[in-house]
């Protein structure tokens, strides 16, 4: 049986407002992301000569602080997870020690610094995505991060050079979906390799056909945590009902045809009832492809368990409540 809690802050203070709620203005696309990499690039305090005694976490905190420092300003707002939940996310990988992790959506890199820079120290000896090889059996450890557009693949690549982990992480530029389906002719990863975290940060139409495809590619199984942010603000009703729901539940669903239309958007629901919605099983949504995944569609795997909780946190610059859905595969019922 799959459940959801909603857990417990860490006795956490909203951050400050810097910005009004930016939903139905333009927040991203319009040259912050350009600026942002000359920003960066820009500030002494980043300079070789000023991070080569650092630590990679400090080195990488510089980073963290200056990319968030921009987003403070006039029309430079930025799509990033922010400190209240991306510390959580980084407290588990911590915990789960994943070598291999999946991000969808790099966007400037915020959350791709923050999640990758503990992988060297968790997994010293590992071989890390410039050093792949064609020998399958190698000890591989990793961050891939798919990003749609590239210039925000460019500017964050350029963040995670200054941060010190060009070498840990590998973009992969283009749509996610199709992406996802020739990732493991991509990777060289044959089964039964698999991610043992996905992050999802990208489109929020597609975190269920994603999240689909992952599960019937065997990307994702038992022992992956899937993290997926955003689930607050601004919410997304299908993906978490498919997450919680129970695999007799999800195999019902799926003897329903596809939609080819999408299907009236699901309210999110009272703030009261976040614990215990969507456990009905999968809605109407999750039937239904966005034109961004590219005609490409799957059933997913409705055997795989979840348990799920809820990370609270806000919007690093504008304040509003949000959340991370952090989903633990722990098994497959046939």
């Amino acid at each position: 049986m799959v459940t959801a809690t909603k857990s417990k802050a860490d006795a956490q203070q909203a951050p400050a407002k810097y910005h009004e709620p930016v939903q139905g203005t333009v927040f991203h696309g319009d040259g912050r992301e350009e600026a942002l990499l000359k920003h960066l690039e820009s500030l002494p305090s980043l300079s070789s000569q000023k991070t080569s005694s650092l630590s990679l976490q400090e080195r990488s905190q510089r980073v963290l602080d200056a990319i968030h420092e921009f987003g403070k300003g006039e029309n430079r707002y930025l799509m990033s997870v922010g400190d209240t939940k991306g510390r959580q996310v980084e407290a588990l990988v911590k915990e789960k020690k994943p070598k291999l992790i999946l991000e969808l959506g790099t966007y400037v890199g915020y959350s791709g610094i923050s999640f990758a820079r503990h992988l060297l120290e968790l997994h010293p000896n590992s071989i890390y995505p410039e050093n792949w090889s064609s020998n399958t059996e190698e000890d591989r450890a990793g961050y891939i991060s798919l990003e749609k557009s590239e210039v925000y693949a460019t500017t964050a690549r350029g963040g995670f050079r200054l941060a010190g982990l060009d070498k840990v992480i590998k973009v992969v530029v283009g749509s996610s979906t199709p992406n996802l389906k020739s990732l493991r002719e991509m990777l060289n990863m044959p089964k039964p390799l698999k991610f043992d975290m996905v992050f999802l940060d990208h489109l929020k139409p597609l975190y269920t056909i994603d999240i689909k495809v992952l599960e019937e590619e065997g990307l994702v199984g038992p022992g992956t945590v899937l993290v997926a942010d955003n689930v607050v603000k601004p919410g997304n009703p299908a993906y978490l009902s498919w997450v919680r729901a129970t695999p007799e539940q999800k195999r019902k669903s799926l003897q329903a045809p596809r939609l080819t239309t999408q299907p009236p958007v699901t309210p999110n629901p009272p703030t009261e009832e976040w614990e215990t919605a969507f456990h009905s099983g999968p809605i109407d949504e999750t039937r239904w492809a966005p034109d961004e995944a590219e005609g490409i569609t799957a059933a997913g795997d409705p055997g795989l368990i979840y348990t799920s909780e809820m990370l609270d946190g806000w919007d690093p610059y504008t304040g509003e409540k949000d959340a991370c859905e952090v989903s633990v595969c722990t098994g497959r019922q046939d």
